[in-house]
């Protein structure tokens, strides 16, 4: 039987919710009375099985199961003639057989006294029937239209607040200061193994200001739904791209340091700092202490600001200052995502690759409810992009700004890069791809872009995608550092 998208949307959320609220409803009658003898049952029994249950299938109703209803809601409306029987896939219909006979093992299992006999399975069942009831909103809501992107015209003057703060007063009453300079990054786990990957994760992933959600709901997603299944994935696709040196972010890094210290005399400290992992900013800071520096130029190596990026830096900083009269005080180079130096530096490093057909400047992503809430994030990439679309002379037809690396279910800023080159196939056969909020090699741009993107490209009939490797130590890059710190 023929039906619309609509329909067969509908469809797939009732049948999730149904069967949502009827586990859910098993689950009560066998915590509260299916056996009422079970030894088990005591008010915080109840109590704690039905909290315990709701609190983490909401949980994961909300981050994981919702991000299968999208899919499967993003599969629905590429049928071109939806008919009643594919609401589901064969492959899901499956999974949920075999969930039937694992309830059916769980209750056998509970008549034996075993996962805490009927109270535990009960408050599985409420979990599992709360994750589907909460997800299966997903197939009711329709989502908001994306935040436009798209910038037909040069940007006039900036209007984003700056997140880096004003400068301080370099005066401190002696004849000279002791002046460092402190690079900084956003860092990398220590080794390629799902146990450093955890570390560094937690860090990340913890931080409130890369993740703008209740902390006490987040700390308990974070380590019980995301770091257990996500770090070993993660771990699998750094060990793609970990090189003998180690991290390609790290030791891309170490070299700019080396390369940017000869280049000022070597008279000016020079640390580097990771917002995660190491080296850490902490200890970055007491080098140049130790080194005699009473100021620290802070340059972060994020064209953009955020303030999932510049913003934490910015932060954590204030942070350790704060707590110890010792350390130097700090000034804060300004966003340069769109002086002519940095634009001029993005601009040789495409001299020894082709043009391609069409060009794409790929940025990190970030949710479009932060730009709402005034991230400057989005302004600044779109200076960015239209600076160096001018300088290496593209008409407006032949680029294009895109976002990469979503994370989570909500709205991130469009259009995505995995969805959008690949589509470009269709048209161009060789498509140039520049990642400009990366100055750095790392995971972003060798592993999802040079790997698969390029795969994914080729699949749908590109015949390449030609990748502009990031600034680097390039010498280019170096000179323009040297050019912000002299004139800071």
């Amino acid at each position: 039987m023929r039906v619309s998208h609509r329909t067969l949307n509908a469809v797939a959320g009732s049948v999730w919710l149904l069967v949502g609220g009827g586990l859910a409803t098993v689950g009560v009658r066998f915590v509260f009375g299916f056996n009422e003898t079970d030894p088990e049952r005591t008010v915080l029994g109840i109590t704690t099985a039905l909290a315990l249950g709701s609190l983490v299938g909401a949980a994961k109703g909300r981050y994981v199961l919702a991000r299968t209803a999208r899919r499967n809601k993003r599969r629905i409306a590429a049928l071109d003639d939806p008919r009643v029987w594919q609401v589901f896939t064969g492959r899901f219909v499956i999974v949920i057989l075999l969930m039937i006979a694992l309830g059916r093992g769980l209750r056998a299992l509970a008549a034996d006294g075993w996962l805490g006999g009927y109270l535990g399975v009960g408050g599985l069942y409420v979990g599992i029937g709360m994750a589907l009831a909460v997800a299966s909103r997903a197939y009711f809501v329709k989502p908001p239209p994306p935040m436009p992107t798209r910038i037909d015209g040069a940007p006039g003057a900036a209007t984003a607040r700056p997140l880096t703060p004003a400068r301080q007063d370099a005066a401190t009453g002696k004849a000279s200061a002791a002046r460092g300079v402190l690079l900084v990054n956003l860092g990398s786990p220590e080794a390629p193994t799902t146990a450093a990957v955890r570390v560094f994760l937690r860090q990340f992933l913890g931080d409130p200001r890369v993740v703008e959600v209740n902390r006490l709901l987040w700390a308990f997603v974070l380590n019980v739904i995301i770091l257990p299944f996500r770090s070993g994935k993660s771990a699998a696709l750094y060990q793609s791209i970990w090189t003998d040196e180690g991290s390609p972010l790290i030791v891309v890094c170490r070299k700019l340091q080396r390369a940017l210290a000869r280049r000022l005399g070597g008279e000016t400290p020079l640390a580097l700092g990771m917002r995660y992992g190491k080296p850490s900013l902490e200890h970055a800071l007491q080098e140049l202490q130790t080194a005699g520096c009473d100021e620290v130029l802070v340059v972060s190596l994020f064209p953009q600001e955020s303030n999932t990026t510049t913003g934490s830096v910015v932060a954590e900083l204030e942070r350790l200052t704060a707590r110890s009269a010792t350390l130097p005080k700090l000034t804060y180079l300004p966003s340069y995502c769109d002086d002519p130096a940095y634009i001029e530096a993005l601009a040789a490093s495409a001299e020894a690759c082709p043009a391609g057909d069409f060009t794409v400047f790929s940025f990190h992503g970030i949710p479009e409810a932060y730009v709402r809430r005034g991230d400057p994030y989005l302004e600044q990439c779109g200076r960015t992009a239209w600076a160096l679309a001018e300088r290496l002379g593209l008409a407006r037809d032949e680029w294009e700004m895109v976002f990469q690396s979503r994370f989570g279910d909500e709205p991130w800023l469009q259009p995505y890069l995995d969805e959008y080159v690949p589509a470009l196939a269709a048209d161009h056969a060789r498509v140039r791809v520049f990642a400009p909020s990366f100055t750095a090699d790392c995971l972003e741009t060798l592993e999802e872009i040079t790997l698969r993107l390029g795969e994914d490209f080729e699949d749908a009939g590109g015949t390449e995608l030609i990748v502009v490797p990031c600034l680097n130590d390039d010498a280019a890059w170096v000179e323009t550092l040297a050019t912000f710190v002299e004139r800071s």
